[in-house]
């Protein structure tokens, strides 16, 4: 049941704790938030061409920032002009991320889905070598994860599930389902069978579900997984409040 610990406790904030007005999702206000409140965190990371791990969602910046390029484009010496979501927030630095956190609330660290998913995670090894809190990796891409599996056996690598079949395909193809330390479940698949055969096989097989909004969403991840991410919404009455952290 390792790995199923690691998830008991305090949910996770979707890329932060922000609210969709005056903190951006996957920036630094976002991630004070969350540790002000006690919850742990979500986020994505993309290594740029030059390098640099970067925090950030999507595979363009045209809805964060106004600009249509790619994460992995951005050159270091232009980070400074974009400002996520009309905010002052910038896009962060992984590493400013971490030393921020520094161990006080626990992690899940999404490596973007790219062409570079070896050198994405290996980097991401190499940031994460000093660091002293506890986290757990993992991606949509079974590349990714099978990499990440077969390098670090030592860390606890899960394997995102979406609801699109040929993404489950290209999963069940190379087994990364299988061996992954939990499965990161869409809210829309959670009701199937799946999770609980994948647990009552291996029981040490953590299941936790994303995204949580809404009172329904809420209900069932507190039935069917062993934890959950969520995200508020201020300007949306139908999203769930901030869950309690304990």
């Amino acid at each position: 049941m390792k790995n199923r610990e690691f998830f008991k406790g305090v949910p996770f904030a979707h890329r932060g704790l922000h609210d969709n007005k005056t903190i951006p999702e996957n920036s630094m206000a976002a991630f004070k938030n969350a540790v002000e409140h006690g919850y742990g965190i979500e986020f994505d990371v993309y290594l740029t061409d030059e390098g640099t791990l970067i925090v950030h969602h999507d595979p363009s910046l045209k809805r964060s920032c106004g600009a249509d390029i790619h994460p992995e484009k951005i050159k270091n010496a232009d980070l400074e002009k974009y400002r996520l979501f009309g905010t002052d927030e910038k896009i962060p630095l992984l590493k400013d991320v971490l030393s921020f956190i520094d161990g006080r609330v626990k992690l899940i660290i999404e490596i973007k889905v790219t062409k570079k998913y070896e050198k994405t995670c290996t980097a991401v090894f190499e940031a994460l070598k000093d660091y002293k809190g506890e986290y757990c990796l993992e991606s949509f891409d079974p590349r990714a994860v099978l990499y990440m599996q077969n390098e670090r056996p030592d860390l606890l690598v899960g394997q995102l599930y979406d609801p699109n079949p040929i993404q489950r395909i290209y999963c069940h193809r190379m087994k990364t389902h299988e061996k992954a330390a939990f499965l990161a479940a869409s809210v829309k698949t959670l009701k199937t069978r799946f999770y609980e055969k994948t647990q009552a096989k291996d029981p040490s097989v953590a299941i936790v579900t994303w995204t949580i909004r809404t009172p329904a969403q809420l209900a069932l991840a507190r039935s069917k997984a062993d934890n959950f991410i969520f995200e508020s919404n201020i300007k949306d009455d139908s999203y769930i409040p901030m869950p309690p952290v304990k």
